[in-house]
């Protein structure tokens, strides 16, 4: 290949990189009211969407509903700790006042891939992503 489509071919990747990356910031959900409202389902052994993306400073709701089983949502760093039963929807209020990548764990054993049933809270500075 000659040097001049080789360079090509590597600007092209780089742009689908970048635009994957910008893609994959976009917060999760809608505003409503001034508070960021996620719809989030827990499953076994996991949780929709994962990741979680929220701008850091915004007040958040998520309303997490567990589509098969009783599981938890705990999220340490935001002092989250809730039950979700099966078939029911669970609001689950908080600020996300610090940035970061945080871990989502089921509290409640759920089955043989409960210990690996773990999801990510993204909250980005908003002032770096231009939102």
């Amino acid at each position: 290949m000659p040097i001049g489509k080789i360079s090509l071919f590597l600007v092209a990747i780089f742009m689908v990189f970048c635009l994957s990356s910008a893609v994959a910031e976009t917060p999760s959900g809608v505003i409503e009211d001034g508070v960021r409202v996620v719809k989030v389902k827990a499953f076994k052994y996991g949780y929709e969407p994962d990741p979680i993306i929220v701008k850091r400073g915004e007040k958040v709701r998520l309303e997490v509903t567990s589509t098969d089983a009783t599981h938890g949502f705990a999220v340490k760093e935001f002092r989250i700790n809730a039950t979700l039963p099966a078939k029911k929807t669970v609001p689950i209020n908080f600020s996300a006042d610090k940035a970061g990548t945080f871990t989502i764990r089921c509290i409640v054993f759920c089955g043989s891939g409960h210990f690996g049933m773990q999801g990510k809270l993204k909250v980005i500075d908003s002032s770096m992503h231009g939102y």
